[in-house]
């Protein structure tokens, strides 16, 4: 290997749905061998509902219920969907409005929350240290949570610090 190129770093690849979704030549890691695409006429997966209902009335044998369907559904999906869990309805539409544009910026602005390595908090696109072959058509802007009463404006803080305060009703 030529010495210019051993001191270049390596460029990372990142996937951007904003300019992949327009380009007709898609950069090779991003496709997937014909075995592992979605066939045509895949099963639906089921959703495993997870109930809150009685678990938030303080009803300990619906806790427990509640807290074994979770773990089952953890081992078995890896995913589900809570129903009766007491989230206003209004601020789950203000949170999907605000993913929505959050990821519909342009990538150098996702960037600046970029998730650092050994942080658990921001965005990251590529996942390139995770997948050793092809990668994922996916982007993810993650966030800790804490019940404590001083840690509410955590998400706010957060982006505030990455984003700018333009940001600060994402938070």
């Amino acid at each position: 290997m030529p010495q210019h190129q051993k001191d270049e770093p390596k460029k990372q690849l990142v996937f951007d749905a904003s300019v992949l979704k327009y380009q007709s030549q898609i950069p090779k890691q991003f496709i997937w061998p014909d075995e592992e695409k979605p066939c045509v006429n895949a099963p639906e997966l089921k959703v495993p509902l997870i109930d809150l209902g009685g678990f938030l009335s303080g009803d300990p044998v619906a806790a427990m219920e509640a807290s074994r369907l979770v773990g089952e559904a953890c081992q078995e999906h890896g995913f589900f969907l809570v129903v009766n869990h007491g989230v206003d309805a209004s601020l789950l539409a203000d949170a999907h409005k605000f993913m929505n544009d959050f990821f519909e910026l342009p990538l150098n602005e996702k960037q600046r929350a970029q998730r650092k390595l050994g942080e658990h908090c921001g965005y990251a696109s590529s996942f390139t240290g995770r997948f050793s072959s092809k990668l994922p058509w996916k982007e993810t802007l993650s966030f800790r949570f804490s019940a404590e009463e001083k840690s509410s404006k955590m998400v706010q803080e957060y982006l505030i610090s990455k984003m700018g305060d333009d940001f600060r009703h994402f938070g």
